[in-house]
């Protein structure tokens, strides 16, 4: 038991070099599920919903650990003791990585802009435009598969402004040039 918690200690501490270099490519995604408050043009909260997004991407390294990117979305909401809406989108992306690509964790954060079109029932089709921003931590299996853990923030103006807070998990595959 002793020789196994020591090779995994052991095989976790290594150190890997994750492909977040200049030239390389990211292609994945993640998934969030999220709390928003709705409120009016006033600022008078109207409604509370919750949803779940989902945001592929691809994006390139123009430099050591910084890539950016297109992201397209795809999002449902169920508005308290109201209707639901679904909505798909796309927009760019920008995303830093904070520790040096040799470690088995890192931390990032990520930002992107994404227009969008969406559908409430009862209600006719909007287009519009958000913001989101997230960060977390990111655990490499291998120097190109990793998984993130995110906490984040999307604001969206309407007739209302949405603010949500997002919870989510990323699996993201880095590719060498």
């Amino acid at each position: 038991m002793k020789t196994l918690f020591f090779f995994l200690v052991l095989a976790t501490s290594l150190s890997l070099n994750a492909q977040i270099t200049k030239g390389n490519w990211l292609v994945g995604g993640d998934a969030s599920f999220n709390s928003s408050t709705v409120n009016d043009s006033d600022g008078n909260e109207v409604g509370k919903s919750s949803g779940i997004r989902i945001f592929p991407n691809i994006g390139h390294f123009f430099f050591d650990k910084f890539a950016v990117g297109l992201t397209p979305s795809f999002f449902y909401s169920k508005t308290k003791n109201g209707p639901s809406s679904v909505g798909y989108g796309i927009g760019p992306f920008a995303r830093y990585y904070f520790l040096k690509p040799e470690n088995r964790i890192n931390l990032f954060a990520d930002a992107n802009f994404i227009y969008f079109s969406s559908k409430t029932k009862g209600f006719s089709s909007t287009s519009n435009s958000s913001y989101r921003i997230k960060a977390g931590p990111v655990l490499y299996f291998n120097s190109s598969v990793a998984l993130e853990f995110t906490i984040g923030y999307n604001s969206a103006n309407f007739s209302t402004t949405t603010n949500t807070v997002e919870l989510g998990f990323g699996f993201q595959i880095h590719l060498e040039k």
